[in-house]
Order: C-alpha cells, then sequence, then structure tokens
C-alpha cells in the first residue's frame, strides 16, 4: 500500500514538473516575441548621424551610389565635402578648403562633382572627381549661388544660371552660360530663364519668364527656339521623361501633373491639390532616378495657401499608368526630396538631412544629431 502511494506521489511530481516546464517555455517564448516591440528595430537603428556637436552640416548634396551620399560640411574656419555611407558611417575626404563653397551639384552619372569655391577676391568653378582629383577649374564673375543642370548624355556640357542687375536699365535678367569642360571655355546663350533643362545631348527645355510659356531649343542651331505649349506652368525633367505641370480649367484647387515619355509622348495624367503662396503656384517636389523608372512625389493632402498655413503632405509613388497616387507616408512639410538609385530609399528635408525608407513599414530617420 505504502509502495502504491509513494508510486502515485512520484507521478504526481513527474506530471506538476512536466506541467512547469511547459509553462515556462511558454512563457520564455511569449516573452522573447514581446521583447523586440520594446527595443529599437534593426529598421530603426540601421542608419546613422551626423554629430552636430562636432560638425556642422551644410547640406547633405545627394546620392553616390544605393548607400553613399555627397555631403557638405563645415563653417567658417573650414569646409569639406565627404563621401559618406548612411549604413555604416564609413566617410572619405573628397575636398577640403578654407575657402567658402556655395552651390554643389552632381551629374546624372554620379562620379563627377560641379561646385563653387569662393573668397571675397575671387570666385572659381570646381570639378572633381570621387577620388578627390581636381579635373577643371574656372573663374566666374559671379559671387552669388548658381543653378546648375549637367547634360545627361554629354557630361562635359553644363548649363550655369543666374540672375544680372543690367547696369543701365536697373532691370534683373537670366544670364545662361554652357561651360563646356573639354575645351574649358563659357558660352553664352539667350535664354530668358535660370532654370534651363537638358532633355539630350543637345536639346534643352525651359519656361520663357516672359510669355510664361515651354519652349525647347537646340545648342547645335542659332535659331529661335521653338514653342511646344502655352499651358505649361512649370516641369521636372529626368533624363528623358518629363512631368507638365498644367492650371485645371475645371476646378481652381487642382493641378494636373502630364507624363511625357519621351517628350511629346503622352503616357497618362494625375491630377493633385493646388498649393499656392499667394497668387504664386508652388511647383510639387518630385524625384525620378531612373530613365522611365518610379517616380515619387511630395503632395498636397488638400488645396493649400503657404501663407495661412504649412497644410499637409504625403509622400506618394505616381501611377501615371492609371493615373493614381498610391500613399507612401505622411510628411511633416513640403520639401524636396531625392530617390536612390535603387528606389529603396528618399532623402527628405531642405537639407536633406532625413531619409525614408520604402521598404517594409515606411518610416522616417534623421542624419544629424539634434545636439548643435
Amino acid at each position: 500500500m505504502h509502495s502504491r502511494n509513494k508510486l502515485k506521489s512520484v507521478s504526481l511530481f513527474l506530471m506538476l514538473s512536466g506541467l512547469f516546464f511547459l509553462y515556462a517555455c511558454s512563457a520564455s517564448e511569449s516573452m522573447s516575441k514581446e521583447e523586440p516591440s520594446n527595443h529599437p528595430t534593426i529598421e530603426e537603428s540601421k542608419f546613422i548621424q551626423i554629430d552636430q556637436s562636432k560638425e556642422t552640416l551644410q547640406k547633405i548634396v545627394g546620392w553616390l551610389d544605393n548607400d553613399e551620399v555627397l555631403v557638405h560640411l563645415g563653417d567658417q574656419k573650414g569646409q569639406q565635402l565627404i563621401q559618406l555611407n548612411i549604413k555604416n558611417g564609413d566617410r572619405k575626404m573628397l575636398y577640403s578648403t578654407e575657402k567658402h563653397i556655395l552651390t554643389v551639384k552632381i551629374n546624372n552619372q554620379l562620379d563627377k562633382i560641379l561646385f563653387q569655391e569662393g573668397s571675397d577676391q575671387s570666385v572659381d568653378l570646381v570639378v572633381v572627381n570621387l577620388v578627390g582629383d581636381e579635373l577643371n577649374r574656372k573663374k566666374i564673375d559671379y559671387s552669388g549661388y548658381l543653378t546648375v543642370n549637367w547634360n545627361p548624355v554629354e557630361d562635359h556640357l553644363v548649363f550655369l544660371s543666374y540672375y544680372q542687375v543690367d547696369s543701365k536699365t536697373s532691370v534683373e535678367q537670366a544670364k545662361v552660360r554652357i561651360w563646356n569642360l573639354e575645351n574649358n571655355q563659357f558660352q553664352e546663350m539667350p535664354i530668358q530663364s535660370v532654370e534651363p533643362n537638358w532633355y539630350s545631348s543637345h536639346l534643352y527645355l525651359y519656361i520663357d519668364e516672359l510669355s510664361k510659356q515651354l519652349f525647347i531649343g537646340d545648342v547645335r542651331k542659332d535659331e529661335t527656339p521653338d514653342r511646344i505649349s502655352n499651358e505649361t506652368i512649370g516641369f521636372y525633367l529626368n533624363q528623358d521623361t518629363v512631368v507638365s505641370i498644367l492650371e485645371s480649367d475645371i476646378n481652381d484647387h487642382e493641378v494636373h501633373l502630364m507624363k511625357d515619355y519621351p517628350l511629346l509622348v503622352h503616357k497618362g495624367t494625375i491630377t493633385i491639390p493646388k498649393v499656392t503662396m499667394g497668387e504664386r503656384i508652388i511647383h510639387p517636389y518630385l524625384s525620378q532616378s531612373n530613365r522611365d523608372g518610379m517616380i515619387v512625389g511630395n503632395v498636397a493632402d488638400e488645396p493649400t495657401d503657404l501663407n495661412q498655413n504649412l497644410g499637409s503632405f504625403t509622400l506618394c509613388i505616381l501611377d501615371f499608368q492609371n493615373s493614381q497616387l498610391h500613399p507612401v507616408i505622411s510628411l511633416p512639410e513640403n520639401a524636396p526630396i531625392l530617390l536612390s538609385p535603387d528606389e529603396k530609399y528618399v532623402l527628405y528635408g531642405w537639407q536633406f538631412e532625413k531619409v525614408i525608407d520604402l521598404e517594409g513599414n515606411s518610416s522616417i530617420h534623421s542624419l544629424i544629431s539634434d545636439s548643435i
């Protein structure tokens, strides 16, 4: 009898021990699954930050490849251009100077950088490669910020433009030059716009500032550029993809985005809310990184006058084939965007100081520390 009771006690103990073991395993597994929600995920911590307590960011200029960006750092004592990997923090000094660096622009092939280097005495235009070798240098009689547009095919041709005040009439006029990097010479261009954009090796587009109409010109000819639209109020151009901006003739609170690829071959239209600043229409920030690739836009959620309020905006993928917007993530303000070459990330902000991760659950990450 005692042996039988003892056996029952042992069996009960083993059974309870087994149940406790299973419960402990289950609890451990449950805690393991909940743990990531209490800690930064890999996605939240995979981008580095520039420590502004140690160096001053002027601007993140743009992408050099899928994970690397060109960064303009510095202050009154000296300025630098560095190549920075936003994933692992690796950096390479490309250029350093005790002078000021103004406009900085990367070419379409992402292997050359043009910038203005200036002092009180003179301003130079400089071109370097990604090793830091100086390829070109030329003085320019202008000390303000230039508008620069690289030719996407013939990358030895660059539009340089700015406003110049006529000494006789005191009227501000557009001054446009082509800098030929092969012979290091300037060519004056009679274009009434500070934003001419190369469309091909020799063709270019611009909105005439007097007539407010869209023209196409050819640098090989001395003929007057041809007008191709009297309705286009602005455009975004990447290689041979053109997104024209037109006012709606039906709804005063909307504008139309019309995609041509190539030029004059219509590929669809998307209607979006109009953004204004008083009477002036503000063009949406758009970005495309590959020929006929994905186009993203910073699009207003509703008609907005920026003089009245900051509005609300959303990063969207523009689907011209189906005339649709595909929302990605809400944005805190109407600021520039720049899509990465692999279409996985978007630089965002007035200094491109943030990066938006398009993979998985889209999220915004700061590339600079808060402390200055």
